[in-house]
C-alpha cells in the first residue's frame, strides 16, 4: 500500500505530526502543500492519501483549500485528514470531503490532535512549559499510533470535532462558527494592515525565510508585506521572529494584540524545516 501525505505547517505543530506519521507508515511520501499548489494540477497515484494541517479560524488553512481544488486523486481509494489545534471547535473536514466527492471519493477518516496554542492574540494563549509540551507530545505520539492502525485497516473513522466555544449562547456560537471560517478564507488574507514591526526588529530576515508565500520581502533591512500577495495567516513570521518584533494589529479594535505576549514555535522544528516547505 503506497501512501502520500500532504502537509502544511506555520509554527511546527503539524510538521511534527507529519514527520511522526511518515515514520509510522513505512515508505510514505511527505509533500509540502505549498510546493504542491505551485502546479496547476496536483496528481497523486498513491493508494492512500493523507492531509496534515493546523486548524485556522476553525477551518482548514487557505493553501489546503487551494490544494483540494487542484488535486486529482482519481487513482487513490482511501483518504484521511489530521488537523492539529489548540482546543477550538473545528469545522473544516467537510470541505475536504466535499472536494473528494466531486471525484467520486470521500474522506474516509479524520482525526484531531491537540497541540500547544500558537496564536498570541487569543486571551487563552500562554507559552507552554516544558512539562506541558512533554504531555502534549506523549498524547500526540499515542494518537499517531491510533491513526496508523485505523488507516492501515482502512477503517471509516471520524473524531469528534467539538471543542472550546465562544459563549454560552448556542445562537452566537452557531453564527461565529460560520463567520470566522468565512473571514479566514475570504476577508483576512486581503487585509492590508494586519501585521507590523516595532522597533525591536533587527533586520535578520527570519520572517522572510519562514513565510510560506512571497508575502514577506526584506527591503532596507526591514520586512515589507507585499500588498498584492495573499497571506496564509500561518503566523510563522510572528512566532519565529527571534526578537518578537512582529505584532498583530486590529483595525476593528484599533489596538495591538501581541506586544505583551510571548511566542510559540514548536521546539523540535527548525527555521530550515519551515523554509523547506516552499523550497526543497
Amino acid at each position: 500500500m503506497s501512501t502520500t501525505m500532504y502537509y502544511f505547517s506555520g509554527t511546527g505543530n503539524s510538521f511534527f505530526v507529519a514527520k511522526e506519521l511518515k515514520k509510522a507508515f513505512s515508505g510514505a511520501e511527505l509533500i509540502p502543500v505549498v510546493q504542491a499548489i505551485q502546479s496547476d494540477l496536483v496528481v497523486t497515484a498513491a493508494d492512500t492519501v493523507g492531509f496534515v494541517f493546523p486548524c485556522h479560524g476553525l477551518t482548514i488553512p487557505i493553501p489546503v483549500k487551494i490544494l483540494m481544488k487542484k488535486l486529482d486523486a482519481t487513482s487513490s481509494d482511501y483518504f484521511f485528514a489530521t488537523a492539529t489545534r489548540g482546543g477550538s471547535v473545528f469545522r473544516g473536514f467537510s470541505i475536504i470531503d466535499k472536494a473528494l466527492r466531486k471525484q467520486g471519493k470521500k474522506l474516509n477518516a479524520s482525526f484531531i490532535i491537540n497541540m500547544a496554542l500558537n496564536d498570541p492574540k487569543l486571551s487563552a494563549f500562554d507559552v507552554p512549559s516544558k512539562e506541558d509540551l512533554q504531555a502534549l507530545e506523549e498524547q500526540a505520539v499515542q494518537k499517531i499510533q491510533d491513526i496508523k492502525e485505523i488507516v492501515e485497516q482502512r477503517t471509516t473513522h471520524h473524531d469528534d470535532t467539538a471543542g472550546v466555544t465562544f459563549s454560552t449562547s448556542n445562537l452566537l456560537n452557531w453564527f461565529l462558527e460560520r463567520l470566522i471560517p468565512f473571514m479566514t478564507h475570504f476577508i483576512s488574507p486581503a487585509v492590508k494592515k494586519y501585521f507590523y514591526i516595532d522597533d525591536k526588529c533587527t533586520g535578520c530576515g527570519t520572517c522572510e525565510k519562514v513565510c510560506p508565500t512571497q508575502k514577506l520581502k526584506m527591503a532596507d533591512n526591514k520586512p515589507v508585506w507585499q500588498r498584492n500577495v495573499d497571506c496564509y495567516l500561518c503566523y510563522a513570521c510572528l512566532n519565529f521572529c527571534p526578537s518578537k518584533a512582529i505584532q498583530i494589529y486590529s483595525k476593528v479594535w484599533m489596538k495591538s494584540y501581541t506586544t505583551e505576549r510571548g511566542r510559540y514555535p514548536h521546539p523540535y522544528v527548525s527555521l530550515k524545516d519551515m523554509a523547506k516547505q516552499k523550497n526543497s
